[in-house]
């Protein structure tokens, strides 16, 4: 009988153990893809059609 609550407990701890992992996992996974969204935001900024011609030449000082 003792081996057997022995066993039972260590099994409990280990499901424990494997419950906080996943539950870790899970939102390191979610803040990922979150830094990966924003970067691809950041990126589509950088790509935008910039305008070209006079709206980028400096005005002529006079």
């Amino acid at each position: 009988m003792k081996g057997q609550l022995r066993r039972q407990a260590q099994r409990e701890k280990l499901a424990r153990r494997v419950v906080l992992l996943t539950q870790e996992m899970d939102a390191g996974l979610q803040a990922w893809k979150l830094r990966q969204q924003k970067l691809e935001e950041e990126r589509k900024q950088e790509n935008v059609l910039k305008p070209k011609g006079i709206s980028l030449s400096p005005l002529p000082h006079q």
